[in-house]
């Protein structure tokens, strides 16, 4: 069953369209009696890839045990050898790593464990604007002085054919560990860890967890990793890495580790955000504690979110927590500034319409909320977005994708007037020459054409159809057995039919719509709030009854639980 949007709606950051909603499974049924669960939480088991009752008790029920082995990595036993060749040999080692979530937890990680086995280690993570994305040539020769004999590149390197030849050529070895695509031709380093070159190992992982396999193999057992968890965590939630696999994984138990964490920075930073360490979400991850790690790189320098992560003085914690919270909210002003100028952009383009791909450009944008706003842009147009901030005639770019279309495969057809360029499915990052933006623009479409990409095209996949009274304690206590949530493993949402208001809808904050709601039988209440909805609500007019669709949740205020409803749309 599906709904489509009439033409002549209007589209809002929260965009209505088709609802995909799955006929339920008949196997779901008997996977219930055997699980005790709800036939529409088995529905979503067996869609998800669960073939039986043992394999869908395995998932609800992960372990640590459960983790590959490192060694699945083809380049692992050649990185471990050579790491502890250096070791032995007090050769200096440089982690080079990036100036993202992803990048700074990761060396994060790195950093303490090689320190720990008694190397000579230095970290150096680039600046954005000044050195760029990747192994930045003019910053290897000056930090060469210091001597080093192995470079460990982290969240980079995959694509640095010239730079690692360079190294080469110095006498230095180098160590990749990156989790993005590669191009055609592979750098000659000394040993690759990426399930994306050899195909082995856990294709998921984000550099963060590549980190921690390369430190569990350093460590010799995955216990003594096990306190890396909390870096681990924050680093795949922020990068939107997919929860399967090893991911689920961590995540599920690196959310304790982090709720318990002692780590000194970690704890500065979550206290600056507002945030309850016990009751830390991946959503707290996404929308508090990554965004400000990622303001240090995208503003100033991503050395103090690294000093801030590694650090064992508590004062230090604090002071540099400060100077990240300062840091975000100049990235909240600089990014709100850019966006509105690139709605701009597309409002008053006349061919916006057949833009199945959107390619923006301004010399006002600050590089470091780029992939910020193409993200925004994503959200509010239902369409892969690349926003391009131009100095002196060059054009440093990042996009965002939808599912199921690889923005990396499409920028990649393009790599002859592109002068470098790099990411993988979802997101990318590159540089051109100003002049040839246009071209870009138009080959990039071209693609999407090829691929056929829908223009201005929502569309929402909905789990199951649900009467509201089937919502309850147990059921959300189920429902979470199947978290954490995130790409690759949504959040489950749910259709149910015939609601009504039982209060009149209030405003929260900026926009977020808050109201009380009830089905026809009046067997169930529950309270109803939709993020960025209050003005669409208002629009769009609803009749006495509407069919919603909304993540569940268990909420309890003064001891008192209810179920709560986050709206994602309706008609």
């Amino acid at each position: 069953r599906c709904w489509w949007i009439g033409p002549g709606q209007k589209r809002n950051e929260r965009m209505s369209g088709r609802w995909v909603i799955p006929s339920p499974l008949e196997t779901a049924q008997a996977l219930s009696q055997e699980l005790k669960i709800h036939p529409a939480l088995c529905g979503i088991l067996l869609r998800r890839g669960m073939k039986s009752a043992a394999e869908s008790h395995h998932f609800l029920n992960p372990s640590l045990d459960d983790l590959e082995s490192p060694f699945k990595f083809t380049g692992m036993p050649k990185a471990v050898e050579r790491i502890f060749q250096a070791i032995r040999n007090t050769e200096k080692i440089l982690i080079y790593g990036d100036y993202d979530v992803d990048g700074v937890t990761a060396s994060a990680i790195l950093f303490p464990i090689l320190k720990s086995l008694g190397a000579d280690v230095e970290a150096h993570l680039p600046h954005r604007r000044n050195e760029g994305y990747g192994l930045n040539q003019g910053s290897l020769e000056r930090l060469l002085n210091k001597n080093f004999g192995l470079v460990i590149t982290v969240d980079n390197g995959i694509t640095g054919i010239g730079p690692v030849r360079f190294l080469n050529q110095r006498g230095v070895d180098v160590i990749i560990v990156d989790h993005h695509l590669p191009k055609s031709e592979l750098p000659d380093a000394y040993a690759i860890l990426s399930a994306a070159t050899d195909g082995a190992g856990d294709p998921n992982l984000a550099a963060c967890g590549l980190a921690f396999k390369l430190g569990w193999a350093l460590l010799g057992d995955y216990k003594k990793a096990e306190p890396y968890l909390d870096l681990v965590t924050v680093g795949t939630v922020a990068d939107l890495a997919p929860v399967k696999g090893d991911n689920r994984i961590l995540l599920r138990f690196g959310l304790t580790i982090l709720r318990g964490t002692r780590r000194k920075g970690l704890c500065a930073l979550i206290k600056a955000a507002g945030l309850t360490r016990e009751r830390l979400t991946t959503r707290d991850i996404a929308f508090g504690i990554g965004p400000r790690i990622n303001a240090s790189g995208r503003m100033g320098s991503p050395e103090h979110a690294f000093k801030l992560l590694t650090t064992e003085n508590e004062l230090e914690a604090q002071n540099l927590a400060q100077v990240l919270e300062e840091g975000n909210r100049d990235r909240q002003r600089v990014e709100l500034a850019a966006f509105e100028e690139a709605v701009e952009c597309v409002e008053t383009d006349p061919l916006k319409e057949e833009q199945k791909v959107l390619v923006l450009q301004s010399s006002n944008w600050h590089e470091g909320v780029l992939g910020i706003v193409a993200s925004r842009l994503v959200d509010r147009y239902a369409r892969p977005s690349i926003v391009i901030a131009v100095r002196e005639g060059v054009g440093k770019g990042s996009g965002r994708s939808l599912p199921h279309f690889s923005i990396f495969e499409s920028v990649n057809q393009c790599r002859d007037i592109l002068m470098n360029f790099g990411g993988h499915a979802q997101a990318c990052g590159l540089t051109l020459k100003e002049e040839h933006i246009p071209h870009f623009r138009r080959r990039l479409n071209e693609a999407a054409s090829d691929a056929h990409l829908s223009a201005g095209f929502a569309e929402r996949a909905v789990d199951a159809e649900l009467p509201l009274s089937d919502l309850d304690a147990k059921f959300i206590s189920d429902m979470e057995r199947l978290a954490p949530f995130g790409p690759g493993n949504p959040k489950p949402i749910f259709v149910s039919r015939n609601l009504r208001l039982k209060t009149t809808p209030r405003r929260r904050g900026k926009d977020t719509l808050a109201a009380w709601v009830t089905d026809g039988t009046g067997k169930a209440i529950c309270e109803m709030v939709g993020f960025r909805c209050y003005e669409r609500w208002k629009e769009s007019r609803p009749r006495e009854r509407f069919d919603a669709v909304y993540a569940p949740a268990l909420n309890t205020f003064n001891g008192i639980e209810s179920i709560g409803l986050e709206l994602q749309d309706w008609r």
